[in-house]
């Protein structure tokens, strides 16, 4: 049977390698993006919500109401992951995905302070406002009935499309 044997610049029998170096990965960590944080219900089912997030030590961090469903499930078990993707058109796509075993603490310090990094990455860009300079208030007023989400970068998968262009 004939047919294409080339789909974006590359050889159908023999797929390139389109993985990101340590070096890459931590750089598109550190971007502001949004992850989706997928966590398991109790009857095995995939729960997937959008969430604001940090690398900080080798770890993403993140922070939820500690009586949402997210934070529900990561208690009763710890396998989750996190993806993050950004990229259009396809040849743009870039993407980590981490899954592991999340941590679940409920130190208000802790909390508290996974809050203020989330503000000062996210919220004070657009409002030029930082965390310490009034909002730091209503983030650890939040943090007593919040949970941080600790995820260790222990399996990462990722990918860079315009790998497949070089």
């Amino acid at each position: 049977m004939n047919g294409p044997k080339r789909a974006l610049g590359c050889d159908m029998g023999k797929r390139p390698d389109l993985t990101m170096d340590p070096q890459e990965v931590t750089r598109f960590l550190e971007d502001v993006n949004v992850g989706v944080l997928t966590t398991l219900t109790p009857t095995g089912w995939p729960h997937s919500a959008g969430m604001w997030f940090y690398l900080e030590s080798g770890e993403l961090k993140m922070w939820t109401y500690a009586k949402s469903q997210k934070a529900v499930n990561a208690g009763r078990d710890p396998r989750v992951s996190l993806l993050i993707e950004k990229g259009e058109p396809y040849r743009d796509l870039k993407g980590v995905l981490v899954r592991g075993h999340v941590r679940v603490t409920s130190d208000t310090d802790e909390v508290s302070d996974i809050g203020r990094k989330l503000f000062d990455r996210y919220v004070a860009p657009r409002s030029g406002v930082a965390a310490e300079e009034g909002p730091h208030l209503e983030i650890d007023r939040q943090a007593t009935k919040r949970v941080g989400l600790i995820l260790p970068l222990e399996n990462i998968v990722s990918w860079d499309h315009a790998k497949t262009l070089a």
